[in-house]
C-alpha cells in the first residue's frame, strides 16, 4: 500500500529520500542555456530504449510523481496530484502552485490514464494501486458528490469574465462538476503571486477571504470548470472502467459501478452547461452503458473527413491565406480525443483514423524542426506552450534569430513532444498491423500537397525514431534535471520563478503513456485490443 504522509513505511521513506536527494542539487545548478546543446541532446544516438529500460523509466517517473506531487495526507483532497511542483521549494508550504483558471485537475486525470496504460502493459500492481486507492476515490468524490461539496452561493473572486458564458460557472449545486482547483491550503495561487494580491482573482470560494493571506494560500474551490477538462475526465472514466469492470475483485467492481455513475453525471453536467455531445465525454457513456445508439453518435473518421478535415501541417505550409499567422499546435489533445472516441465507437481503430493519427504524428514535429535552423532537434522534443507561428509557408522567425524570452530561442516544452509520442505509438501499432496503410491512403486521398515526400518505409522509421529514441531523450533529460520540467528556456512566469523550475505532472503522464505504447509495439500488440471495448447491447 502507498502510505499517507503521517505514517510512511520504511520502504517509502527510503524511496522518498532517494527521490528528494536530487532536488537539493538542482538549486546549485547554474541557469545554463539548457535549450541549446544540453547534456541530454545527443542521448538518442545510442538508440531507442529497450523493453527493460522502458519499464524502469516508466516506474521511475511514476514513483517521482507519487512521492512529490500526490497529496497523501488524510484530507478531503487525499489522492489529488498537483500539476505544478516548484522543485526548489519541495517540502515547503509554497511547493505546490495552482493557476486559478489552469488545469491541475486535467493533468492528474492524464496521470490516471497513464496508470491504466502502465498497468495493462506491465501488470505491475503499483500502477493499479495509485489509480484505485488514491486517484479514483478523489475524482469519484467530486463527480458523484459535487452537489454536496460545492455551491455557487458565494464567490470571493474579482474577475467576472466567466460570468459571460454558461460553460464555466458552477450552477447552484450540481452533480458531475469538477472544479479547476479544490484545496485546504496546501497550494498557493499563481495569480495571487503574479498580481501581488491576497484574494482570488477568478470566481471561486476561498475561506481566507477577508483575512490576511500573505502566503497566497488556496482554501476552498474554484467555481469554474470547462468542456476541455470534461474531455480528459471522460477518457479517465472510460479507461478506468474498461480496466476494472471484468475484475473478480469486489472493490474493483464497486469502483466500476461508481465510474458508470460518474460518466452519466459528467455528461449531464456538460449538457446543463450547453454542451450535450462532447465526443470524449459521450465515449465514456457509450462504453459504460453499452448503448449502441450512443456509440453510433460518436464521430466516425472517414477517408473523406481525413482529406477535408483540419491539418495543422498543411495549414502552416500550404493552405494558408496571404499574410495569415498560422499558429503551430502546442498540444496533441485533439488527436488523443479522436482516438479514444473512435475506439469507443468501433471497438477497434479504423484505417482512416489510424492513418490520420500516423499523418499528424509524423508531420507535426516537422514544423518545429523547420523553426530550429541552427540546432538539431532530438526526437521527442517539441514546442513549449508559447505561441509559435508560420507565415506563408515559413516560420515567422527562426531559432537563430533568438526571438524567444530574454533574446533566446523559443522554449521547449514537456507537453507537445510527449503527447505526440503517445500518438506515435498508436500509429506504429497500426502500421505494424497493416503495413500497407500509408500507401493505401494514397489511393484514397488525391489532394495536392497532402503527403510529405517520405516513403511509407521512411515514415515508419521516422515514427520509430520519434518514440523509441524520444524516450531515450527524455530519460537523459530527467537524469540531467532531476525532474520533468514544464519548459526549457521558458524563463519567468512573472512570479519570481521560471517554468523551467516547475516539475509538471502532465509531462510525466504523457511520457508514461508513451512508454506503454512503445512496449506494446515491441511486443506486437495494440492498445485498442488491450482495452477490450465490449460490444454494445444489441450489436451484431
Amino acid at each position: 500500500m502507498i502510505p499517507m504522509t503521517p505514517t510512511p513505511s520504511p520502504r517509502w521513506r527510503r524511496l522518498t529520500a532517494a527521490l528528494v536527494l536530487p532536488l537539493a542539487l538542482v538549486a546549485s545548478v547554474a541557469a545554463a542555456e539548457l535549450d541549446r546543446d544540453p547534456a541530454w541532446a545527443g542521448a538518442f544516438k545510442t538508440g531507442p530504449l529497450k523493453a527493460d529500460e522502458t519499464k524502469a523509466f516508466m516506474k521511475q517517473l511514476a514513483e517521482y510523481v507519487v512521492a512529490h506531487h500526490m497529496k497523501r495526507t488524510n484530507s478531503p483532497q487525499r489522492g489529488h496530484i498537483y500539476e505544478y511542483l516548484h522543485v526548489a521549494k519541495a517540502g515547503q508550504p509554497d511547493q505546490f502552485i495552482e493557476g486559478e483558471a489552469l488545469d491541475s485537475m486535467h493533468d492528474a486525470a492524464w496521470f490516471g490514464i497513464a496508470m491504466v496504460h502502465a498497468f495493462r502493459t506491465t501488470g505491475d500492481p503499483f500502477y493499479k494501486e495509485v489509480l484505485t486507492e488514491w486517484q479514483l476515490p478523489f475524482y469519484l468524490k467530486m463527480l458523484n458528490h459535487s452537489d454536496e461539496i460545492f455551491t455557487a452561493e458565494r464567490d470571493d473572486g474579482i474577475d467576472v469574465g466567466w460570468n459571460q458564458g454558461r460553460e464555466w460557472l458552477l450552477q447552484g449545486r450540481e452533480k458531475g462538476f469538477v472544479p479547476y482547483w479544490w484545496d485546504d491550503g496546501a497550494s498557493i495561487s499563481l495569480e495571487m503571486v503574479v498580481r501581488k494580491t491576497e484574494h482570488l482573482n477568478f470566481p471561486g470560494r476561498n475561506d481566507l477571504s477577508g483575512q490576511a493571506n500573505p502566503g497566497k494560500r488556496l482554501v476552498g474551490y474554484s467555481l469554474g470548470s470547462s468542456n476541455h477538462l470534461a474531455q480528459d475526465l471522460g477518457i479517465l472514466i472510460e479507461q478506468a472502467w474498461l480496466l476494472l469492470h471484468e475484475s473478480a475483485e469486489s472493490a474493483d467492481r464497486k469502483l466500476s459501478g461508481e465510474l458508470a455513475e460518474a460518466a452519466r453525471n459528467l455528461a449531464e453536467c456538460r449538457a446543463r452547461h450547453g454542451s450535450p455531445n462532447i465526443p470524449a465525454v459521450m465515449a465514456a457513456v457509450a462504453v459504460t452503458t453499452g448503448d449502441p445508439a450512443v456509440r453510433t453518435r460518436l464521430p466516425d473518421t472517414t477517408w473523406k473527413s481525413v482529406e477535408t478535415g483540419r491539418s495543422d501541417y498543411r495549414h502552416a505550409l500550404f493552405d494558408y491565406k496571404p499574410g495569415e499567422q498560422v499558429r503551430v499546435p502546442t498540444f496533441c489533445d485533439d488527436q488523443e480525443f479522436s482516438y479514444y472516441a473512435g475506439v469507443a465507437r468501433a471497438g477497434a481503430l479504423s484505417a482512416p483514423l489510424a492513418f490520420r493519427l500516423a499523418y499528424d504524428a509524423f508531420t507535426l514535429p516537422k514544423l518545429y524542426r523547420l523553426y530550429s535552423d541552427d540546432s538539431e532537434v532530438p526526437p521527442g522534443i517539441g514546442v513549449f506552450e508559447y505561441p509559435y507561428f508560420f507565415v506563408e509557408g515559413k516560420p515567422a522567425d527562426y531559432r537563430s534569430e533568438r526571438k524567444g524570452p530574454a533574446n533566446r530561442p523559443r522554449p521547449i516544452g514537456s507537453r507537445f513532444g510527449p503527447q505526440n509520442m503517445v500518438v506515435t505509438g498508436w500509429a506504429l501499432q497500426a502500421l505494424k498491423l497493416n503495413p500497407g496503410l500509408w500507401d493505401a491512403a494514397r489511393q484514397q486521398i488525391t489532394k495536392p500537397n497532402f503527403f510529405p515526400p517520405e516513403t511509407a518505409a521512411e515514415v515508419t522509421a521516422g515514427l520509430e525514431r520519434e518514440l523509441g529514441a524520444g524516450l531515450r531523450t527524455w530519460q537523459a533529460l530527467f537524469k540531467a534535471k532531476g525532474y520533468i520540467p514544464t519548459g526549457l528556456g521558458a524563463q519567468g512566469t512573472g512570479a519570481g520563478f521560471g517554468w523551467d523550475d516547475i516539475s509538471d505532472t502532465g509531462g510525466y503522464a504523457h511520457l508514461i503513456s508513451a512508454a506503454a505504447q512503445w512496449l506494446l509495439f515491441l511486443e506486437g500488440k495494440t492498445d485498442w485490443e488491450t482495452q477490450r471495448v465490449p460490444a454494445g447491447h444489441g450489436d451484431k
